[in-house]
């Protein structure tokens, strides 16, 4: 967690509704580096899967309707993904806090979509 005086990225996202979201939640598997450590082979899907997809595109608010946090922990917790989360400065005229953009600092790409058996 870090704080700046900066604005945040032009390219970070805002998720207002379920449809902003990646269509597929397929199950996929992705490789997860991170700094020097091994690298692990995970197989994500439904939620975890768009949050993941979302992340690797772009900087992605914190703040949403859709509860992207409640997944983003998930992520962190129980998968080892590391996402900064930098504060920026809110608007203190128009009363507005302080706000959150998510940032991937690990090393994931997509390896492949899981077949599923008939």
């Amino acid at each position: 967690m870090t704080e700046t005086n900066q604005n945040p990225p032009s390219n970070a996202q805002r998720i207002m509704r379920v449809a902003d979201l990646p269509s597929d939640r397929k199950p996929a598997r992705y490789e997860i580096r991170n700094g020097d450590s091994k690298p692990r082979i995970v197989t994500l899907d439904k939620r975890k899967r768009q949050i993941v997809d979302l992340l690797i595109s772009a900087p992605v608010y914190c703040a949403s309707p859709v509860r992207l946090s409640d997944v983003v922990h998930i992520l962190k917790r129980d998968y080892g993904l590391e996402v900064d989360t930098k504060y920026y400065p809110g608007n203190p005229i128009t009363g507005a806090g302080a706000y959150g953009v998510y940032f991937l600092t690990s090393d994931i790409r997509r390896i492949d979509d899981c077949e599923v058996a008939a």
